[in-house]
């Protein structure tokens, strides 16, 4: 009964039961805020218009309905009391009514008032208020279920960033001590050598302080001699005994002689030793302690490939204009244009540079002796070779499938001259540019084999004889 009641209490604009019920000119009844919404965004002007039947009133009039506002109350108490006997209680929160259902889709209780028009109870996303307790609980147990798998992914990830955290701080340690230990001995030298000049200094100082203190006394002795012969040539000049002066004449003139020697000339220090070019002196000097210093390295002939061509002192490399047929070599590049170092290093750390300015393109870095010098292979570190790559203006490091081209950016910049640095035994292999020392990119590696230097240049079609790959050497 309550059932049919509300579908003829309620408003056709809201399909709800009626709220402050208003009866138009026309007699259709609506919600009074419902039918004052309508004309706000459907009327024209001062005319208003049914939205039921559509008759249009030349003012807005609304006449208030009790009799629907005692039938809506009444059909509310008599809702309450059937559901009231028939289920748990559990009322709508936007309508107060009994909610009969459950819906799925948002969970939330939903009443007969809350479905709108044209959906029916047969509704996929409505079940039974009783059926959707078990449907709560399980989405309330999975719920549980994955927040528990990730509790336990972040009290791993917590433990994980635990042990990195220290990881980090005995790295950060280690490298804090390893740059103290490297800057110490320069210290150590610059002190040393500071203070073997300063010491240098003082000796000769002293000597000369000493040399010119007694030149100092002499010149006192000299000057009191002449002083005397002076007043002694003076007293003879005015004496009236004739005698006296052809006498003494010669004797004076001797002893003048005597003081015709000339002044002393003190040493000198050595200024250009204690004020010159210092700081460059010292640089220079520092290089026997510094470790590793550019090495002298040179291009090994027999693993160039035949379109390559260097300079006789095999410190340089660049592009044949015509290729050359060689004789057959397991050491030789027979596939990419490279060629490696005479010297390979198995041991010890190592630094060498190359100069590439100029040059539109370039691989360099260090390949394994082991290596394939025939096949089309890509330079990575799965096969032997650890580089890095000047490409379209910017350095790449080849490390795998980074990007699109299979490698990672690690500079905007085009460097002038290449620095490389390889620390065998901890498997370390570093790039720099090596005109500022900035860091490129480096690769750790537990290396087993031994590592040549690595060069393959890259010209442009235009210039490719120009262009020159040359082994820096450092001229002390």
């Amino acid at each position: 009964m309550a059932q049919s009641l509300n579908q003829n209490l309620s408003c056709t604009i809201c399909a709800q039961m009626y709220t402050e019920p208003v009866t138009l000119d026309c007699g259709h009844n609506f919600c009074k805020g419902c039918v004052l919404e309508w004309w706000d965004t459907g009327g024209t002007g001062a005319e208003v218009s049914c939205p039921q039947c559509g008759q249009c009133f030349p003012r807005r009039e609304l006449m208030p309905n009790q009799l629907l506002v005692t039938l809506v109350a009444s059909l509310r108490s008599l809702t309450l009391q059937e559901d009231g006997a028939g289920l748990g209680g559990q009322r709508c929160s936007l309508h107060g009514q009994q909610a009969r259902f459950f819906c799925s889709k948002d969970l939330r209780l939903v009443c007969p008032s809350c479905l709108p028009q044209g959906q029916d109870r047969s509704s996929t996303t409505l079940i039974a208020v009783e059926e959707a307790y078990t449907v709560c609980k399980h989405k309330l147990e999975n719920s549980v279920g994955f927040l528990e798998r990730k509790l336990e992914e972040f009290c791993e990830a917590q433990v994980s960033q635990g042990i990195q955290i220290t990881k980090t701080t005995e790295l950060v340690k280690g490298l804090q001590e390893n740059i103290e230990a490297e800057f110490s001995k320069l210290h150590q030298f610059l002190q040393e050598q500071e203070c073997a000049l300063t010491e240098k200094l003082k000796r000769e100082s002293e000597v000369l302080l000493h040399s010119l203190e007694g030149n100092r006394r002499l010149i006192s002795k000299r000057s009191s001699s002449i002083e005397r012969l002076i007043d002694e040539i003076k007293c003879l000049i005015h004496t009236e005994d004739q005698n006296q002066i052809l006498m003494d004449t010669k004797s004076i003139l001797q002893r003048t002689d005597l003081h015709n020697e000339p002044i002393l000339q003190p040493p000198e220090l050595s200024l250009g030793e204690y004020k010159g070019p210092l700081q460059y002196a010292v640089w220079k000097q520092m290089l026997s302690v510094i470790s590793p210093v550019p090495a002298a390295v040179t291009f090994d002939p027999d693993t160039a490939n035949p379109g390559l061509v260097l300079s006789k002192d095999h410190t340089m490399v660049k592009r044949r204009s015509r290729f050359k047929q060689l004789p057959e070599s397991a050491k030789r590049f027979s596939f990419h244009a490279a060629v490696l170092g005479g010297v390979g290093f198995a041991w010890g750390r190592h630094y060498w540079e190359l100069d590439v300015d100029g040059m539109a393109g370039w691989i360099v870095g260090v390949a394994s002796e082991m290596a394939s010098r025939h096949d089309d292979v890509p330079l990575t570190p799965a096969n032997g070779f650890w580089t890095v790559r000047l490409w379209n203006g910017k350095v790449h490091a080849a490390e795998g499938a980074r990007d699109s081209a299979g490698s990672l950016c690690c500079s905007e910049g085009r460097p002038d001259r290449l620095g490389i640095y390889l620390d065998y035994d901890e498997g370390q292999l570093s790039f720099y540019s090596a005109s500022d020392m900035s860091h490129l990119y480096t690769f750790f590696h537990r290396f087993q084999e031994k590592l040549y230097p690595f060069a393959l240049p890259l010209p442009s079609l235009e210039t490719a004889e120009a262009e020159i790959l040359k082994l820096f050497h450092l001229c002390l």
